[in-house]
């Protein structure tokens, strides 16, 4: 029969044969021990059926008070029988009895399975890939860093799912405001009203787009410098009348984007 150590004494510091006789006396210890609070466990338990409902409210504990037992002990003691009671084989049972109590008394406790973390270690436990508390607690305390880290990642998989929603919701919408004003016919007055913020998104980007495009179609007029000081006058008015148009509606367009946008609509002269 194998037991687990729990203590960290060093066998290495005897000789191999006093070593050997050592580690058995102290198996052989453990596995009296674990006898001895399986045994106990069981009186404890079928005393506490026996004391159960209302006409002995109080006396389970009085009783195992005067005969002097702690009862987070008792408890351990009755949980850890119902553990091994609860075992599928025997081969279960012996290694539950085999383990340090301290984690025998962990694995029973009623929180051991109130966690998936837990639940996981705990069959570890029973697998018998884990022999020692301290072991446990290494991998709870993995188990659980996993868990947070992922719940961490689904939380932030939500947050930028709804970002991206809503970016792509806002997106459809300025579409669907630049088709509209691409489309709307141009008013008997020439004044173009937008009544909405959607609606001004839309424009800036058809604005940007169509004075992009009115430089690119342009620019090579810069470099005309010598041809511009020939032309007749009829054309260089026409020069000057165009930019003085485009100069006051640039001047206005700064002024309104100084402003904080108000309820009412914004009306551009076109």
């Amino acid at each position: 029969m194998t037991t687990t150590e729990i203590t960290t004494f060093d066998y290495g510091q005897l000789d191999g044969k006093t070593a050997d006789f050592l580690r058995g006396k102290e198996r052989n210890m453990r596995e009296i021990v674990g006898k001895a609070y399986t045994e106990l466990g069981r009186e404890l338990k079928e005393a506490q059926e026996a004391l159960a409902g209302s006409r002995y409210d109080g006396v389970f504990v009085r009783w195992c008070e005067s005969i002097g037992y702690v009862m987070k002990q008792v408890y351990r003691l009755i949980q850890r029988y119902t553990v091994l009671t609860n075992c599928q084989s025997e081969g279960q049972r012996q290694l539950i009895e085999d383990l340090p109590v301290s984690l025998a008394y962990t694995i029973a406790a009623p929180s051991a399975e109130d966690s998936e973390p837990k639940r996981e270690a705990k069959s570890a436990v029973l697998s018998g890939d884990i022999t020692t508390l301290r072991e446990y607690r290494e991998l709870l305390a993995k188990l659980d860093a996993e868990q947070i880290a992922r719940k961490k990642a689904e939380a932030d998989y939500e947050v930028l799912r709804g970002i991206i929603e809503a970016v792509a919701e806002s997106e459809r919408e300025v579409k669907f405001e630049l088709e509209a004003l691409r489309a709307r016919p141009s008013p008997d007055d020439g004044v173009y009203r937008i009544d909405t913020s959607t609606e001004v998104d839309g424009s800036a980007t058809l604005f940007s787009t169509d004075v992009r495009d009115f430089v690119k179609r342009y620019a090579f007029l810069r470099h005309y410098e010598i041809e511009f000081r020939t032309i007749n006058q009829e054309s260089a008015a026409e020069y000057y009348s165009a930019l003085e148009g485009l100069r006051s509606f640039v001047n206005e367009i700064q002024r309104v984007l100084s402003f904080s946008q108000t309820k009412d609509g914004i009306i551009i002269d076109m």
